[in-house]
């Protein structure tokens, strides 16, 4: 046998390994080999593999680039054919390799995630394994998008790493995610804790550990093609602009903007691109909605108060989905969009003890760092802090838009009525009657979103129909902002 023909039977060697074997474990499993997985995912014929002859025919893990809709990307996926896709030295210098590429040339990292966990025969070197993966995840967080999917178990320090990235999606189907063995779990604390939910990542999806979730891998795969033609390659790029210009005038939001419990999906629906909403931690927090979708082609995050949740109140953990969403927006140059009907912050002895002060702090502080154009629509209550922290141009906002129905106080409007007319409250014969028949009577006088335009708080109040249009025309002028700031290396209130 002449090289050549060596070469071509071990390059057969490594793309159909142990074929019979390793297909009846997929088959059984009803999962997709890795290799299936990454041509589901790329354009085809693209794909390239680095480092295959590294343990030839032993590897647990397949890492190359190759490109969705002909841009490049890089991923490694775990092979769970091969001693389920433990993570051993060689397997975790390839990870490392392939993320370095992807560091080097600014492209997108894909981790397609299926392992038992470590290689435990490998002893103490895996302390070095793991936490050279984990330092490369810090290093590419905020240089390049890192989107993880987990398709099988994941867990202890690969949950870590998938949690890492700043999109990590989960198949319901056969995905499971935990950081300590449920196993362990249960036997200390068995009567509080359902294992099937645990193991299959309900309670991350919960608790925003995982952001997104699917049916099946092909769905999940589907979904990281869909939200990586959202997102420029790099920090350094903007995202993918799409010439389309759609209807920009809805007459249905002139009726929604009238209603007291608006619903804000239907408000999103109504003001982007047909179809194109990718919701975050819909099981996390329902109080806030955070979303990817476009707008005549342009991507934005949408930061929106749902009212129908906790009666209009934002609580520590609706705070920190905004914050972790807002962190996301601004690394990789997408423009926000704050949709605001909020009473404001949740007045609770249970929420002030876990901290909401510092979460309130940390989203504020989110907002105001963030570099990306940001514009704010007040379609409903904007009372007291709610009004500051989500609205207002003076602390973080480049415009603020209102709809003419909108409510805008100081604090509660029943408050202010009763402070200001408190002698003459105080002098009626029925108190109550009279706090009745003075909030009816200047309710609407307290609100007037007027009165905030009128001292230059809202730079303008739009027809609801027009409001399309209008957050375009204002994100289409902005895309050029540029802002100086101070040296430093960071702030010290986001933690």
């Amino acid at each position: 046998m002449d090289k050549l023909e060596d070469l071509i039977q071990k390059k057969q060697k490594i793309h159909f390994k142990k074929e019979n074997e390793s297909m009846n474990i997929q088959q059984q499993l009803k999962k997709l080999t890795a290799r299936e997985r990454i041509e589901f995912l790329l354009d085809e014929g693209s794909f390239v593999e680095i480092g295959g002859f590294v343990n030839l025919g032993q590897t647990t893990v397949i890492t190359g680039f190759g490109t969705i809709d002909g841009r490049l990307i890089y991923l490694y996926a775990q092979d769970y054919n091969v001693k389920g896709g433990s993570i051993d030295l060689e397997g975790s210098k390839k990870i490392c390799n392939i993320m370095d590429m992807a560091l080097k040339m600014g492209a997108p990292l894909v981790q397609i995630l299926d392992s038992v966990g470590a290689d435990l025969d490998e002893g103490i070197n895996l302390f070095s394994a793991f936490g050279k993966i984990i330092n490369m995840n810090s290093k590419l967080s905020g240089v390049v998008p890192q989107i993880s999917v987990i398709l099988g178990p994941c867990n202890g320090m690969s949950a870590i790493s998938a949690a890492m990235s700043d999109f990590t999606i989960i198949s319901e189907e056969k995905g499971s995610f935990y950081v300590s063995s449920p196993e362990n779990i249960i036997e200390k604390e068995g009567q509080y804790v359902d294992y099937n939910m645990y193991a299959k990542g309900e309670e991350s999806l919960r608790n925003g550990s995982i952001q997104l979730a699917t049916k099946n891998e092909r769905e999940a795969l589907d979904l990281v093609k869909k939200i990586f033609s959202y997102l420029p390659s790099n920090n350094m790029e903007l995202p993918i602009r799409e010439e389309n210009c759609h209807n920009n005038v809805c007459e249905r939001l002139n009726n929604i903007s009238k209603e007291d419990n608006k619903c804000i999906y239907e408000v999103i629906e109504n003001i982007i691109d047909e179809g194109s909403i990718i919701e975050f931690d819909k099981d996390f927090s329902k109080e806030v909605v955070t979303a990817l979708a476009k707008l005549n082609g342009i991507t934005i995050g949408i930061v929106a108060n749902n009212s129908k949740e906790n009666n209009g109140y934002i609580n520590k953990k609706a705070a920190d989905k905004i914050t972790k969403f807002v962190s996301l927006c601004n690394s990789f140059n997408i423009s926000i969009v704050s949709l605001v009907d909020c009473k404001g912050f949740e007045a609770n002895v249970n929420e002030e003890r876990e901290g909401l002060a510092l979460s309130v702090a940390n989203m504020s502080y989110s907002l105001c760092e963030a570099v990306v154009p940001k514009v704010s629509l007040i379609i409903g209550k904007a009372f007291g802090a709610a009004y500051i922290t989500l609205a207002s141009k003076d602390s973080a906002f480049d415009l603020c838009y209102s709809w003419p129905n909108a409510e805008i106080s100081l604090t509660k409007p029943e408050s202010i009525i009763k402070i200001h007319n408190r002698s003459e409250i105080l002098a009626s014969e029925n108190p109550k009657n009279k706090e009745e028949e003075l909030v009816g009577k200047y309710y609407e006088d307290v609100i007037d979103p007027y009165k905030a335009a009128k001292v230059g708080m809202i730079d303008d109040m739009i027809i609801p129909s027009e409001t399309k249009a209008r957050i375009f025309m204002v994100l289409d002028m902005l895309q050029s902002k540029r802002e100086i700031k101070y040296p430093k290396n960071h702030g010290n209130t986001f933690i």
